[in-house]
């Protein structure tokens, strides 16, 4: 079972990545900030667009425990590589790790007026209250983005340290992280 583990877990970067892309693009569809207040309100009136906001969480969801997947896997090839103590390692788990819930509350935070216009006909939506929502989500992706730079360097460091990686993907990190900040 480990040998099938250890064959296939990479496979949930990938994974992870495509579920998170496909959840997000079901949410972009939502108005922006600086919309009407009437074609904000008109929006998630629309059942549908309540329900294609809901199914987009739910398959961005999957890609986050994809991550998970996806980071303790690079986390034992990392450490297996680098060797104790594995500093930079654990860089890279932990920046990951601690990226996930910011990733979650922004996505939360994305599709806070659609969860409450969906879950009860009481609830009135406020313009305002979904420009909150909506520029509240986008700070946490920003801060999910800088945290998880920590995974890029940690393993672009390991990778250089140890040649784990090709030594162009390992110097191509350093800048990406950097883009990241």
């Amino acid at each position: 079972m480990t040998e099938l583990w250890d064959r296939w877990a990479p496979l949930t970067g990938p994974l992870s990545v495509a579920c998170s892309f496909v959840g997000v693009m079901l949410v972009l569809g939502q108005p922006q900030d600086k919309d009407s207040d009437a074609k904000i309100v008109a929006y998630f009136a629309d059942h549908s667009h309540r329900v294609q906001g809901v199914a987009g969480f739910f398959v961005f969801l999957a890609g986050i425990l994809l991550l998970l997947a996806f980071l303790a896997a690079l986390r034992a090839r990392l450490v297996a590589a680098e060797g104790p103590p594995g500093r930079f390692s654990a860089l890279a788990f932990g920046a990951g790790v601690a990226s996930v819930p910011l990733w979650c509350v922004s996505m939360l935070f994305a599709n806070a007026a659609g969860f409450a216009s969906n879950e009860t006909s009481s609830f009135r939506l406020d313009a305002n209250t979904f420009r909150l929502f909506a520029d509240t989500a986008y700070f946490a992706w920003v801060a999910a983005v800088i945290v998880s730079a920590g995974v890029v360097w940690g393993t672009s460091a390991v990778a250089l340290k140890t040649g784990l990686l090709p030594r162009w993907y390992a110097w191509l990190g350093i800048p990406v992280g950097a883009v990241q900040l």
